[in-house]
């Protein structure tokens, strides 16, 4: 049954993504195409099985910055049916299946993070931000297992620089093990893994929760340089990934066991 799941989602999934594109390619106006994207993120929330649950306020303007850790290509579904953002992913992503489509819908700002391109790709980011456009950047730039945080790396913050008022918003992504507690790091996609064999297993579970923590929102001028900023997103985020996984706890603690369905496990690593 497990792989019978599997095979209907992903088959639903390659349907729903080609349908999308092609949505997206006739819209003319840029709010239509965003409708489009937002319903690819949602309607993929639904068929991976993910179960985004939100804590605290999202701030909901023009022009911010979300600043969220980086677990798998699973955060950029959690988040993505949340925010009208646009992503900033490395460049590699704009040739994979599925996720690359997604990332051209989502408008996303493609970089390599060379220390040649840096200056470049961070004023694409400042005018996204400039046009009133929300964007979401993973600080680490790159994913991790999801139980410590990665080297937060401050350089395309320098899109901010200039910006009156600009604003950053800290998010936690957790993914909780209902069934062991702490970090499910099965759910992380890192290192050298390969997307599909990983996907397969995420789509033969029955769901998959995901926790994201919206932190009060930093004014940039306040930071007089870019690496303070990024510490203080840093440690916040790692203190919500922290509060995320005590909430599930005590969450999943008050759940008649008989509620509690139990979630095949993927293989770490």
């Amino acid at each position: 049954m497990p792989s019978l799941l599997a095979g209907a989602r992903f088959f639903s999934i390659i349907l729903l993504t080609l349908f999308c594109a092609l949505l997206h390619r006739l819209a003319a106006a840029r709010g239509a195409r965003r409708q489009v994207a937002h319903f690819w993120f949602c309607a993929m929330n639904f068929f991976t099985g993910l179960r985004p649950q939100v804590s605290g306020h999202i701030h909901r303007g023009n022009g911010v910055l979300y600043a969220a850790n980086h677990v798998s290509y699973l955060d950029i579904l959690a988040i993505g049916g949340l925010l009208d953002a646009v992503f900033v992913a490395k460049q590699e992503i704009a040739g994979w299946p599925l996720i690359g489509r997604a990332g051209s819908m989502g408008e996303c700002v493609f970089v390599s993070r060379k220390p040649a391109d840096v200056h470049r790709e961070a004023m694409m980011i400042r005018r996204r931000l400039e046009e009133g456009r929300n964007v979401i950047l993973f600080p680490e730039g790159t994913t991790g297992c999801g139980t410590d945080l990665l080297p937060f790396k401050s350089a395309l913050l320098a899109a901010l620089d200039g910006i009156p008022q600009a604003r950053v918003q800290p998010v936690s992504i957790t993914y909780p093990d209902l069934e062991r507690g702490g970090v499910d790091t099965s759910l992380a996609w890192f290192g050298d893994m390969a997307l599909l064999p990983h996907l397969w297993l995420v789509l033969k579970r029955g769901f998959s929760p995901a926790r994201l923590r919206f932190h009060p929102v930093l004014n940039a001028a306040d930071f007089s340089d870019r690496k303070l900023l990024a510490a203080a997103c840093q440690s916040r985020i790692a203190s919500g990934m922290s509060l995320n996984l005590d909430e599930a706890a005590e969450e999943n603690a008050l759940q008649p066991e008989t509620l509690m369905a139990p979630q095949p496990a993927l293989p770490a690593g």
